[in-house]
């Protein structure tokens, strides 16, 4: 048993650590500048504070709501209530993306090793892991949590096959129930989740049906308590009219959204996970040979889309289309299943989009995102429509412009920067010139360890560092340990199937 247990689990184990450690090494040690993340801490510390008055006695404060509901703020409080003892909340609620990333990440592989030759599963992980949106958004965080559970629920019904085990069911549910109520958009992906109920119950649900029963009560149960702190929120707002500011206001516009949600230079998916590009091809393929993956990531995909074509910036802030970060990891499971060994012949092309993918990921990583939103302020440019179309203030090569300044002109002088755009035939009257900023101020990567490398440290700032440079090392260690393992596996992998085969024939 215990063997059995170290052959299928000890690979996965050291790749969640060494992907944690890898991307853990390169966070900025906070996480209340990304996105809404200062609302939902502010949330779960104030759920603390009312936890403790209860128990206490004490007056009890009156709560604060945060946008999505109080359910993403209960993952949150493990971090927040250990950082009131190490450094602070924020700090340590830093870690949680990549934390949950990395267990993604775990999903992703072990799903693939179901599909996929050992040298395979690991290529298209590692690619998911460094090569995609994901890596950004180890540090961004925003949608890690929901992409979590909605690979997990697919990964409990489809992976494994039928399972009448009830703590597994019971998983499974909660995972489904999760996916769709961690965010208050999450309820556009109730086919895929009924597609997963399918898939577990279509052709068995009379004989199970006190499991199905089960299933859907939990999942009711899960969203209905989403919907209810959700509400505590968006009672003393104007919902409607919060989301009628960024609706299209003409259905031509949603076709033009939907190629450019894949195809746009600045905010598509191709553009961000080049890897995915692979999916044209493998998606028929991967249908011929398993088909409830294949529609799984497909209506995944075509659920999300289906939201987000109806806003003007379908790619919203972040890095990329973050409304499709769930996306990566099934449509990598496609590819996956459409080539399940790896040929360097065949392959690749794989090997080159990969490579284009961490080099594009790396600079969503190493720059905080709202960085060219400061700079295209600082320009009186930061209109929404030049953030997601002017190709002037591309995120991908404004992130490789700071990248070349920081790298190749160290010192301390400016280095100036116009973006200029080119009026057609000529400026209109009264038309102001545009504004030089020095991109110096800048190029800062948000990386503590990085910023901090040649400075000198102590007390708190150096022990910090230490804990990000020790996962570095250990993310290295783990992760090289993981390609070692996988190559000595491919290597015994024709063995044992010669071997079944030989025992097949002395049988006979």
């Amino acid at each position: 048993m215990l063997k059995r247990f170290t052959a299928v689990w000890v690979t996965p184990l050291l790749l969640f650590l060494g992907t944690s450690g890898m991307y853990i090494c390169l966070s900025s040690g906070s996480i209340s500048g990304q996105g809404y993340t200062a609302e939902e801490m502010d949330s779960g510390l104030r759920m603390l504070a009312v936890t403790t008055a209860w128990m206490k006695g004490h007056p009890v404060p009156p709560m604060v709501w945060s946008r999505h509901g109080p359910l993403p703020v209960l993952f949150d409080l493990p971090f927040l209530k250990l950082g009131k003892q190490i450094v602070s909340p924020d700090f340590m609620l830093s870690f949680q993306p990549g934390l949950l990333t990395a267990g993604l990440i775990t999903i992703l592989f072990l799903w693939l090793r179901k599909l996929c030759s050992p040298v395979m599963s690991l290529f298209l992980t590692l690619t998911a892991a460094f090569g995609t949106m994901l890596w950004p958004y180890a540090y961004i965080s925003l949608e890690t949590k929901q992409s979590f559970f909605v690979l997990l629920a697919g990964y409990l019904a489809l992976a494994d096959g039928k399972t009448d085990r009830w703590p597994r069911l019971l998983l499974f549910a909660a995972s489904c129930g999760l996916a769709l109520s961690l965010k208050m958009t999450g309820i556009i992906l109730w086919p895929v989740i009924a597609y997963l109920i399918y898939a577990q119950f279509g052709d068995s649900w009379r004989e199970r049906r006190s499991h199905l029963l089960a299933v859907i009560l939990v999942i009711g149960t899960i969203w209905l308590f989403s919907h209810w702190g959700t509400n505590q929120y968006w009672r003393t707002r104007n919902a409607a009219g919060h989301l009628g500011a960024w609706v299209i206001d003409t259905w031509l516009q949603y076709f033009v959204n939907v190629i450019g949600i894949f195809g746009s230079p600045t905010k598509g998916l191709f553009v961000y996970c080049p890897m995915l590009l692979a999916g044209l091809a493998a998606v028929p393929r991967a249908f011929r040979s398993n088909r409830h993956l294949t529609i799984f990531a497909v209506l995944l995909t075509a659920c999300t889309i289906a939201f987000t074509s109806i806003l003007i910036n379908p790619g919203a802030d972040g890095w990329g289309p973050r409304y499709l970060h769930a996306t990566v990891a099934p449509l990598i499971l496609c590819i996956g299943a459409a080539w399940p060994t790896f040929s360097w012949r065949r392959n690749a092309p794989l090997v080159a989009l990969s490579v284009i993918g961490i080099a594009i990921s790396f600079l969503g990583a190493f720059y905080y995102y709202g960085t060219r939103d400061f700079a295209m302020k600082a320009t009186n440019q930061n209109t929404v429509e030049w953030e997601d179309g002017d190709l002037v203030w591309n995120p991908i090569t404004f992130h490789a412009r700071l990248f070349r300044v920081w790298l190749h002109e160290p010192g301390a002088g400016p280095v100036l920067w116009t973006p200029n755009h080119n009026w057609q035939w000529s400026p209109p009257p009264g038309s102001k010139p545009w504004v030089t900023i020095d991109l110096r101020d800048y190029c800062q990567p948000q990386s503590f360890m990085v910023r901090l490398w040649h400075v000198s440290k102590n007390g708190v700032v150096l022990r910090i560092f230490a804990i990000y440079f020790s996962s570095l090392i250990l993310g290295v260690l783990m992760v090289g340990w993981v390609i070692l393992r996988s190559v000595k596996e491919q290597r015994a992998e024709p063995v044992r199937e010669f071997e079944i085969d030989l025992k097949e024939a002395r049988a006979v």
